[in-house]
């Protein structure tokens, strides 16, 4: 009779186990599309000059993006911070060149944090994007965007 009744239990106990892994697995599956969506509603919303889009994909209220530059009045290199309200006004047209994005990984933190590393492609430059960002009031939001830029050689053709 205990052989039984442990048997049962541990049946009950897995089949807990694996009800509350599915759910777990559902729940990442739905925020890691909602992160993924975010990352390129920021891109489209750059390429494309659309306002609202990058609203939509930025905290612009606590945002900020951070960049490598060069100092005017040193020459050397600083770290400048702008804020995402700002930086989304720097795209207020279509871009008139393909661009390219491709999510290179993506990790979400008690469906509450996420890092996504965003390869962003330009004809003149490539960009290597980290985006941070927070699930506030039931969105994902940017709150941070970090990234690398190197200029590539442009061809002209005759």
């Amino acid at each position: 009779m205990n052989k039984i009744k442990l048997l049962l239990m541990t049946a009950v106990m897995f089949t807990s186990f694996m009800s509350l892994s599915s759910h777990a697995e559902a729940l990442t599956g739905k925020e890691y599309q909602a992160v993924v969506e975010t990352a390129y509603d920021y891109f489209n919303g750059a390429a494309n000059g659309d306002q609202e889009l990058l609203s939509s994909a930025f905290d612009q209220e606590f945002g900020h993006v951070k960049m490598i530059t060069l100092s005017k009045e040193t020459g050397k290199e600083i770290i400048r911070t702008v804020s995402l309200k700002e930086f989304a006004g720097y795209f207020k047209k279509a871009t008139k060149d393909k661009w390219e994005a491709n999510i290179l990984s993506v990790d979400i933190v008690d469906d509450q944090m996420a890092m996504v590393k965003l390869d962003f492609d330009t004809p003149k430059t490539h960009y290597i994007d980290y985006l941070v960002m927070y699930k506030r009031q039931n969105e994902w939001r940017i709150i941070n965007k970090t990234f690398t830029a190197k200029n590539k050689v442009v061809v002209k053709e005759n």
